[in-house]
């Protein structure tokens, strides 16, 4: 129990440094190498698989951002939830 709370003070401190960095950038207007490396940790892509999508020779390759202080974020997911939680 007592790891448990540990790792869950851990995840809440590196969420507020996720945040407090994302608020020194509220007014960005554009991106550089800098800013990207502030809030990200490494991209992950697959291999790109055949044929799939809209038209003969699309290619589909998956890319996985993996952030500072809070690792991989699935937006849809989060999006989601917020949509069910609105309700």
């Amino acid at each position: 129990m007592r790891e448990e709370v540990k790792q869950q003070e851990k995840s809440k401190s590196n969420v507020k440094s996720f945040i407090a960095t994302a608020k020194k950038y509220t007014n960005l207007t554009e991106l550089d190498a800098t800013i990207l490396r502030e809030f990200i940790d490494k991209i992950l892509m697959s291999k790109t698989s055949g044929k799939r999508g809209r038209g003969a020779g699309d290619k589909v390759q998956e890319i996985e951002i993996v952030y500072n202080f809070i690792g991989a974020f699935d937006f849809g997911k989060a999006i989601e939830q917020a949509r069910i939680t609105m309700k």
